[in-house]
């Protein structure tokens, strides 16, 4: 895999490493990938007359190992062979693992905020990854039926981390809501790796950026709109870490004049209705990421209450009503927020 292979990380550096004595000179290079269900924007600062494309193959071929291991459906997926299960023990592997075990920590630290089985509930509402627009309502029989099955605690890893146990047979997975974090987490080990000091890496609403471009500015983060889709609450300045928003108009659609959106309460089994978006900041991508869905469902006074008390973090909340309320520390954390 390119993530673990030392000698293409070593390669990859020393490319830098020549180069960068070579030419001063900096320059700014963009690609689009396109994979697990995301289009990301991957911008690197690198000298003048090195080769973009070997770090091109290495994040595109990381992006598609990982949809092809960690999607619900795929044909390679290790999601899938856990759902699939005949045995309440199954062999899971180290990446897999680390995904659950994140998850299942915040499953706890969130109060069930964050549940990676919700998947059931999900697909009721139409929103699996192989169900359409055109998918009738579920009865409040078959929103119970799901519910029924959904609890993380009916998931836990051995000491070794090497097998999962399942507590009921009806249980199932999905580590969509933590995936991307991970991804963004390798993408920028990889660059950190190959002494790539300045870049930024976009996918969807998740951001993981570091340095400035190359005339010595920071990066700037724009913050969609959650009611205008060309448009931006505002621009924010990001010289590291992560941003990343969960949203009620990612995934969507009306019914009856209502929006149904992708983000449950794993309670209730219904879609929240409390915020439109809500993003935070922090260091670490795959943090930041599960925070701002596991979060989503409360109000925004308690969203910023938990930040607030939790130093490492920043966070911005677009209500229902389309009121905008932030951390303690957000703008002095982040950068300034232009509209």
């Amino acid at each position: 895999m390119i993530l673990t292979d030392k000698r293409v990380t070593m390669s990859l550096l020393l490319m830098v490493m020549f180069f960068a004595g070579c030419f001063k000179e900096m320059r700014k290079v963009k690609q689009v990938f396109y994979g697990m269900d995301t289009i990301t924007e991957v911008t690197l600062v690198l000298p003048s007359g090195l080769d973009p494309k070997p770090f091109w193959n290495g994040i595109d071929s990381l992006l598609e190992d990982w949809e092809q291991r960690f999607s619900v459906t795929g044909a390679k997926s290790e999601v899938q062979v856990l759902n699939r299960r005949k045995e309440q023990v199954m062999p899971v592997g180290p990446q897999l693992a680390a995904m659950i075990s994140f998850a299942l920590r915040y499953g706890d630290t969130l109060d069930g905020g964050f549940d990676l089985t919700i998947l059931p509930v999900k697909e009721v509402w139409g929103f699996g990854e192989q169900a359409g627009d055109d998918m009738p309502l579920p009865s409040p029989e078959t929103v119970d039926s799901a519910l029924s099955t959904v609890s993380y605690r009916n998931v836990r890893l051995n000491a070794a981390h090497d097998s999962v146990y399942f507590a009921s047979s009806a249980t199932r997975i999905d580590i969509g809501g933590i995936a991307k974090g991970f991804v963004l987490h390798e993408i920028a080990s990889l660059l950190d790796r190959s002494s790539i000091r300045n870049y930024l890496v976009v996918a969807g609403g998740d951001v993981v950026g570091k340095g400035k471009k190359p005339d010595g500015l920071p990066w700037m983060v724009g913050v969609q709109h959650p009611r205008t889709p060309d448009g931006m609450i505002g621009t924010l300045v990001l010289d590291s870490g992560s941003i990343v928003t969960s949203g009620d108009y990612e995934r969507f659609r009306f019914v009856d004049g209502v929006r149904y959106h992708h983000l449950f309460n794993s309670r209730t089994g219904a879609c929240c209705r409390t915020n439109q978006s809500v993003t935070v900041w922090g260091m670490d991508p795959i943090e930041v990421d599960v925070l701002s869905t596991g979060l989503f469902c409360r109000s925004a006074e308690e969203i910023v209450a938990y930040i607030n008390a939790r130093p490492r973090f920043e966070c911005m909340v677009v209500d229902s009503t389309g009121r905008i309320v932030t951390s303690r520390e957000w703008h002095g954390r982040v950068g300034e927020m232009q509209p």
